[in-house]
């Protein structure tokens, strides 16, 4: 029956078991970037131009400690929200804006920053697997220099959905772009192997500058 579904984009087309899903919302989800926030005030208040983008694209990196959390965060329903305050001086206000497709917006800052992002996805079922397309937009704000920072993250690829041990990886190109002098940093993440994601997994840093 699913292989109906082969080459779709399956965001909005299949019910899922609920047993695959985590006890979150996808907005919740957008709110792990801020983990690590403090790499952008460290971003913030940095004079050396190469620096702000080494401290900004480790932050871009950062959310991909929560890999080995394979579930689906729930969809929210429409004018869903959510908003947070953490110890870090952060506010963050998320809200789902279209049902279908899925989408949601978020706003946060501090004294240091603020932090736009629109998240729509686009899916590819291929059977046993899964790849999911960013499609929507990530953009920073420093406030002391105003530099304005775009991310373009990689694709993100769920293995073994229906069999074997499910485990997801993000091979590719992950490109953070200085909007305001246009120098980029370009990080590549290497393919996993046939087995899964392990420790072994790296990726290179390249600085392009224009």
């Amino acid at each position: 029956m699913m292989h109906k579904y082969i080459g779709s984009d399956v965001t909005s087309l299949v019910t899922l078991p609920v047993i695959i899903f985590e006890p979150m919302t996808m907005l919740q989800k957008m709110a792990e970037l801020m983990e690590y926030c403090e790499l952008l005030d460290k971003a913030d208040e940095c004079e050396d131009p190469y620096m702000c983008m080494v401290y900004a694209s480790t932050w871009a990196v950062s959310v991909y400690f929560a890999y080995q959390r394979t579930w689906k965060p729930f969809n929210p329903i429409l004018g869903e929200t959510y908003e947070m305050v953490n110890h870090q001086g952060i506010t963050f206000l998320a809200e789902q804006v279209s049902h279908h497709p899925p989408m949601g917006v978020a706003h946060c800052e501090n004294e240091h920053f603020t932090y736009d992002i629109t998240s729509k996805l686009k899916t590819k079922f291929l059977g046993n697997s899964v790849e999911i397309y960013p499609v929507g937009r990530t953009r920073v704000t420093l406030k002391k220099s105003g530099v304005v920072l775009d991310l373009v993250p990689p694709l993100t690829k769920v293995n073994n959905l229906i069999f074997g041990r499910t485990w997801v990886d993000s091979p590719g190109e992950m490109v953070m772009t200085n909007l305001t002098t246009g120098d980029k940093v370009v990080l590549y993440f290497q393919p996993c192997g046939w087995f899964g994601y392990d420790i072994g997994h790296q990726f290179i840093l390249a600085f392009l500058v224009r």
